[in-house]
């Protein structure tokens, strides 16, 4: 539309009457403005961030023959159509000057919308990419504050030290054992939330989740029982940080502690092809806590989202009944090493 009025314009102003400024106007502008829908289409197929310069370059070099081609030959049948059938003159040639200059009008268009519509979708994939990176900031925080919460929690630790407590008299080194778990298990939190660290090798989230059941088994003693496998391989691969240890927590909090006979965790780790499994499950039939509207609910609803925005869909975290009974959580991840600077947490 702006085309034509713009065409219209022009014509009108070089003493053109106007109904023949208006179909002059409609006989340039609707090709190349549908060649610009055209183009404007080719790039948004074509945007990504593995588009090369010379895919881009070679599909629009062919596309430029095509589709100007296209927009030449409807100008000319809108201009025989103006000058034979509405105006009754047979003297409609084609000159070379004409095709010329509508050629290089149509070639203009093509290269200006394909360069604007370029940079418009590479700044509008910059600003999600920004946008992304700020969300996965925000939920890092929330997740971190999350496990400190956790791990801070009034009632955990006053089970903790009770129970330490409980064992300076009767065995004084398994209280100071646990005393020492506990610190390291804050110093890992409190270092992590400091660097700011995303992701880090499993090997140091696994350390972590050894040290909290090691407390949970002082507090709950032989009512947990507990079965943990992780290949060598997979310990090596990055993870989003308290990724395991919350699933841990959820499978002993609402599996096992409720439970006058306690019951069993098991924790597993393999590589799968491309991909690294995280399973988490007891042997529990009843309400799980992520069905539940709970501390532990809601630490898994937050890790779902740093999922999403860590691998952008790559990953993904199931919960449900295990088929020969209890509940797990699995977490299925690209399999990956462990990320640059991971190791700055444990300094």
């Amino acid at each position: 539309m702006l085309l034509v009025a713009v065409y219209a314009a022009l014509f009108a102003l070089s003493g053109y009457p106007i109904p023949l400024a208006i179909r002059g106007a409609l006989a340039n502008a609707v090709p190349d403005g549908l060649l610009a829908l055209a183009v404007f289409a080719t790039a948004r197929k074509l945007d990504g961030p593995r588009a090369g310069a010379r895919r881009l370059l070679l599909v629009h070099v062919l596309g430029a023959f095509g589709m100007v081609g296209l927009a030449f030959v409807a100008k000319t049948i809108l201009f025989w159509i103006d000058v034979t059938v509405i105006r009754g003159d047979d003297s409609f040639r084609l000159v070379a000057g004409v095709v010329g200059w509508q050629t290089f009008l149509s070639l203009l268009t093509y290269a200006v919308v394909a360069s604007a519509s370029h940079a418009w979708f590479f700044d509008r994939r910059l600003r999600e990419e920004e946008a992304r990176a700020a969300r996965a900031e925000a939920l890092r925080a929330r997740a971190e504050m999350s496990a400190l919460r956790a791990q801070l929690n009034p009632h955990f630790i006053f089970n903790v030290l009770h129970s330490a407590l409980g064992m300076v008299r009767r065995d004084p080194a398994l209280a100071e054992t646990a005393l020492e778990n506990l610190g390291d298990l804050l110093r890992y939190a409190l270092r992590v939330h400091r660097d700011g660290v995303d992701r880090i090798a499993l090997r140091h989230e696994w350390e972590f989740m050894e040290t909290y059941l090691g407390l949970e088994k002082i507090r709950l003693g032989d009512r947990l029982q507990i079965s943990r496998h992780a290949d060598e391989a997979a310990l090596d691969h990055a993870v989003p940080t308290f990724s395991l240890q919350p699933l841990v927590e959820n499978a002993v909090r609402h599996g096992i502690a409720p439970r006058a006979a306690g019951g069993k965790v098991s924790i597993e780790a393999r590589l799968e092809g491309d991909a690294l499994r995280l399973e988490v499950r007891n042997d529990w039939d009843g309400v799980s806590a992520a069905a539940s509207g709970d501390e532990g609910g809601t630490g898994l609803r937050v890790l779902r989202d740093r999922l999403d925005v860590l691998y952008g869909g790559e990953a993904r975290m199931t919960a449900g009944p295990a088929w020969d009974g209890g509940y797990r959580v699995v977490l299925t991840l690209p399999a990956a090493p462990e990320a640059p600077g991971a190791s700055e947490a444990e300094k």
